[in-house]
């Protein structure tokens, strides 16, 4: 009792204080006699009970680090660096003597910091794997399965006791598992992580396999990716449909990041920039190098009412270098939004309207002539229509025999007629006209 009050007034503060190391005080014979709360905790042990420490490092490193350590005896002044895996962390250790002021040995100083391995994979791999949310479980060098996680136990569909030292090809559930076997030993033989995309029937699911070589043994991840996979299955099907909208659109489509990088164009817009610039359109480039002959000053007019987001359309004649054939096209730039209405992008279209508005302006041509047409002859019509109707008014009837008044009631019947469809027409010129 008097040399762990001594051992715990020896240690420095930070030492005393710290909830991020692991701290320990080992006897010549490597037992415990003295443990930090973070010891503790990490090891899962009892807060009186004081293991043996060699006890707490698999079989593989305890031969390497136990005589190391108690080496120290003889060497009071050496410090003794050791990396020890244990299930998902690797802890940093470093060993020195404890000595009291007089010199004497207290005991060995075990001081380590946890590096969480997860963590580290997460980094390597670049997307997060987890012990408690992935299916994890590891594996010692004769494949035997030597712990697995809840997750591990519903998908093999056993207890964690039911899977302990069995081999891995015969708890798994997919006849799978033997494409993995090459995987695993490649991985293990090149101490490289290796990750595999693969659907396990079994499941129904699809699943990042993450295979990660450790000292002596070797971790493995399963990590549900199927929502992740069917989302980039139903993106690839949108940008499908999306290459096929544009590409079969009468339309030069630009599809353009904040900055004015050109993010996405279809041929129509590829095969024009190469036919009025010679130029190769590039993901990536800036719009403002592929303007068009003949829009440059147009758009760099309208350029800040273009990045703020407002919609711009007009039509503007192009020049083909080569021949100076002017070609009249429609121009429009509109914002890309998000949910939030913030504008994230902007896209720029073009048509060739050159010959639909030259047919458009005949059209509108020969439509004038024929008004002018039916004008001028309602008007020549109606004045002698007029003088008819009038005569007609003025017959005495009781002159006429009855066949000869039958005639005439004929007659007016159809003068009126005429009148009508005389009048009806010049209304429809008047009603054109004013739209």
């Amino acid at each position: 009792m008097v040399q762990i009050k001594e051992i715990k007034e020896l240690l420095p503060t930070f030492l005393k204080e710290t909830t991020s190391l692991l701290v320990s005080v080992l006897d010549l014979d490597g037992g415990v006699i003295h443990s930090n709360s973070k010891f503790r905790e990490f090891f899962k042990l009892g807060v009186t009970f004081q293991p043996e420490f060699f006890e707490l490092f698999n079989d593989l490193q305890r031969e390497e680090v136990e005589p190391l350590v108690l080496e120290l005896i003889g060497k009071p002044n050496d410090i003794i660096y050791f990396s020890q895996s244990h299930f998902n962390s690797l802890i940093s250790w470093e060993f020195s003597v404890l000595k009291n002021s007089e010199g004497d040995f207290l005991g060995i100083l075990g001081v380590g910091s946890i590096k969480n391995e997860s963590e580290y994979l997460s980094n390597e791999i670049g997307y997060k794997v987890s012990v408690e949310s992935d299916i994890y479980f590891q594996m010692n060098s004769d494949w035997e399965i030597q712990f697995a996680n809840k997750m591990a136990e519903s998908f093999f569909g056993t207890s964690g006791i039911g899977l302990i030292n069995k081999k891995i090809w015969q708890v798994f559930p997919d006849p799978k598992i033997y494409e993995y076997a090459i995987q695993f030993k490649k991985a293990k033989e090149t101490d490289s992580i290796t990750v595999i995309d693969d659907f396990i029937s079994e499941s129904g699911k699809w699943f990042q396999i993450i295979i990660h070589p450790r000292l002596g043994w070797m971790d493995i991840y399963f990590k549900d990716v199927s929502e992740v996979q069917l989302l980039g299955n139903e993106l690839g099907r949108l940008e499908l449909t999306l290459d096929t909208i544009l590409n079969n659109s009468e339309q030069s489509y630009y599809l353009m990041s904040q900055d004015l990088r050109i993010m996405r164009f279809n041929d129509l817009a590829s095969g024009q920039v190469r036919q009025y610039l010679g130029k190769v359109l590039k993901e990536g480039q800036k719009f403002l190098h592929f303007l068009l002959p003949g829009l440059e000053e147009k758009v760099l007019t309208h350029l800040e009412d273009i990045i703020a987001g407002r919609n711009l359309s007009f039509e503007e004649t192009i020049f083909l270098n080569e021949t100076l054939e002017a070609r009249l096209f429609k121009h429009e730039f509109y914002p890309v939004t998000n949910q939030n209405k913030k504008v994230i992008g902007f896209i720029y279209t073009n048509k060739d309207i050159h010959d639909s508005k030259a047919m458009l302006g005949n059209l509108a041509e020969q439509n004038n002539i024929l008004k002018e047409i039916l004008y001028s002859q309602s008007i020549v019509l109606r004045s002698p229509l007029s003088s008819i109707l009038g005569l007609l008014e003025l017959i005495d009837k009781k002159q006429l025999d009855k066949e000869n008044q039958k005639y005439l009631s004929y007659l007016k019947v159809l003068a009126e007629d005429l009148d009508q469809i005389i009048r009806k027409n010049t209304k429809t010129i008047n009603e054109t006209d004013s739209i």
